[in-house]
């Protein structure tokens, strides 16, 4: 649970505010720092109450120009940053994000900072300093909140069609994660890779391939290939099939590989929409050698601490491996199958549009259509914060509603880590998630949810 935010209430030793004083002894250091880092964060300081003795110091040393920020209007009472994942290129900057970045350069009305578009140390310090600043009881504080979340939204513009102060609003206030090590920056989609050889559908060792084998021989862009690769004595085989004719699509993953309709859905998606599928290959087991494919999602041991279902952590093998094949041209989509009904109702599976949990919200469609709308068919969304402060996923959900689909929401928190692929994604800001479920032998109803998501999602078929 959040921590009370009840100012008469004393905050545990790990969350005592800072004052003037702590925050002056920290300014030495800022003598080290390039300008632009610099005339970004010493208004904030000065605005926060920090003595004129220190400030005077510190801009000697920094040699920087300090002019007082007015106080501005009230603003949220703590904001926790969100570190973007090691190595990950943020997404270029919207109309709308260029504004604010103009916006928190100038500062508010009556003011004259300069601040230069930052550089990953102005923005990895700015988020630093917006976490100390925003718990300060210091005289000034409201100018300096209002300061930090210019700052804050012009690093991390506000989703198409959600206003920045929605944005803003709908920050869940978790602690800053560390960026995780060794993901590969913004991956190079497969279809920037060189060509892998496409080998013969015909004796392909795989039972998915060979039940589809009209499919690719009808289909001459399709393209079979294999990749593997060894993890703590586990030796991973994938099936990729990819579209030659269109490659530049959306790519798929299938995790199970007992999901044969999940198999086949992604197959039909590759040939209608273009792009590439990317399936476990695991004996056509659900797990392979006891590890779950959808529970080995992890960079390093701290992120996976939560994780009870990998046998061996962390799993940056596994991961590369499955990531290197999206890219943020689309959203991570994947297929899953469920048994029929859920088992705390007399039913047989795990998952349903009629439940809800601590972390998954069912939400079933109001206006039903059939087979369609059964509990246990239903596109999952993933976003960090509560259904409600989710704009996005609220548009999203009543879209497929009005289309006869159910939706479950999984509310993504970093002390819920499962390591499976939903949280992975958006806990390491990979992009939108979007999973179809559907269950055992519900091929059609899982196609229909395809190319409802595709319409959504602005792809048009092939044919």
């Amino acid at each position: 649970m959040t921590p009370s935010k009840d100012p008469a209430r004393p905050l545990p030793s790990s969350r005592r505010r800072f004052g003037p004083a702590a925050l002056a002894c920290r300014l030495p250091v800022l003598s080290d720092l390039r300008p632009t880092a610099r005339a970004m964060v010493l208004p904030l300081a000065l605005a926060a109450g920090v003595p004129a003795w220190d400030m005077a110091r510190a801009q000697e040393a920094g040699g920087a120009s300090l002019v007082p920020l007015t106080a501005a209007g009230d603003a949220p009472a703590v904001l926790r940053p969100v570190a973007r994942p090691a190595d990950l290129v943020a997404r270029p900057a919207s109309a709308s994000a260029t504004s604010l970045a103009r916006t928190a350069a100038e500062g508010p009305a009556g003011s004259a900072v300069a601040v230069e578009a930052p550089d990953p140390e102005s923005r990895s310090l700015a988020r630093s300093v917006m976490g100390v600043l925003s718990t300060t009881t210091a005289p000034g504080r409201d100018g300096v909140v209002a300061a930090a979340l210019a700052v804050e939204s012009a690093l991390n513009p506000a989703p198409e069609g959600v206003s920045p102060a929605e944005a803003v609003a709908a920050v869940t206030p978790l602690r800053p994660r560390a960026r995780p090590e060794g993901l590969a920056a913004t991956p190079a989609a497969w279809f920037s890779k060189p060509d892998a050889p496409c080998l013969p559908a015909a004796g392909f060792p795989d039972p998915d391939v060979r039940r589809n084998l009209a499919s690719f021989q009808a289909d001459a862009g399709l393209c079979l290939s294999r990749a593997g690769f060894t993890e703590h004595g586990r030796s991973w085989q994938l099936t990729v099939v990819r579209n030659l004719s269109a490659r530049r699509g959306p790519v798929w993953a299938v995790l199970h590989d007992n999901e044969n309709a999940a198999f086949d859905s992604a197959l039909y998606a590759v040939r209608r929409y273009g792009g590439a599928l990317v399936a476990v290959e695991a004996g056509e087991s659900r797990t392979f050698q006891g590890q779950d494919p959808n529970r080995n999602f992890s960079l390093s041991a701290s992120t996976a601490a939560t994780c009870r279902d990998i046998s061996a952590k962390p799993t940056p093998g596994f991961t590369k491996a499955i990531t290197s094949f999206f890219s943020d041209r689309y959203p991570v989509l994947t297929l899953h199958n469920n048994d029929e009904g859920y088992s705390g109702a007399g039913g047989r599976g795990h998952i349903s549009a009629r439940r809800s949990s601590a972390s998954m919200t069912g939400m079933m469609t109001p206006t039903p259509q059939g087979a369609l709308s059964d509990e246990d068919n239903a596109i999952l969304l993933a976003d960090t914060r509560p259904f409600a402060q989710s704009a996005a996923s609220r548009k999203a959900t009543a879209a497929f509603h009005a289309q006869g689909v159910n939706v479950i929401y999984e509310h993504v928190r970093p002390e819920r880590n499962d390591c499976s692929f939903s949280f992975f994604t958006r806990m390491n800001g990979l992009g939108d998630y979007y999973n179809i479920e559907a269950q055992f032998g519900a091929g059609e109803a899982q196609r229909r949810m395809v190319d409802v998501l595709m319409a959504y999602l602005g792809i048009a078929p092939l044919r």
